[in-house]
């Protein structure tokens, strides 16, 4: 019974243990493909940028924190007062941040 139940407790630890590596494993979309699973789409006006932290406010009016690193993949430069498309995970990581289709490229009008 011991043996027993000590082979379930490892079990356990196993799987537990090794459900965030499947989770990392998980490829990410290309551009024009479906998003990766847990991930989210963010449309909105990037109010500023706090170092490697993007605010957004999305178009139903809340402030979204977009956490910004190497592995974020930014097509294009971005500033205070810009309309964002950003894909990000449920944590706030950003997968890839852009400019909305026909959104101004910065020329005067």
């Amino acid at each position: 019974m011991k043996t027993f139940i000590s082979l379930l407790a490892f079990a356990a630890i196993l799987i537990v243990g090794m459900a965030p590596l499947t989770y990392a494993a998980q490829p990410m979309a290309a551009p024009g493909e479906m998003a990766a699973p847990g991930s989210q789409a963010v449309k909105g006006d990037l109010l500023r940028i706090e170092g490697d932290i993007y605010v957004v406010k999305d178009t139903a009016g809340k402030e979204v924190r977009l956490h910004v690193d190497g592995t974020s993949k930014l097509e294009g430069t971005f500033k205070s007062g810009d309309k964002i498309e950003a894909q990000a995970t449920e944590m706030g990581h950003a997968l890839s941040i852009k400019k909305p289709a026909g959104a101004a490229s910065g020329m005067p009008k």
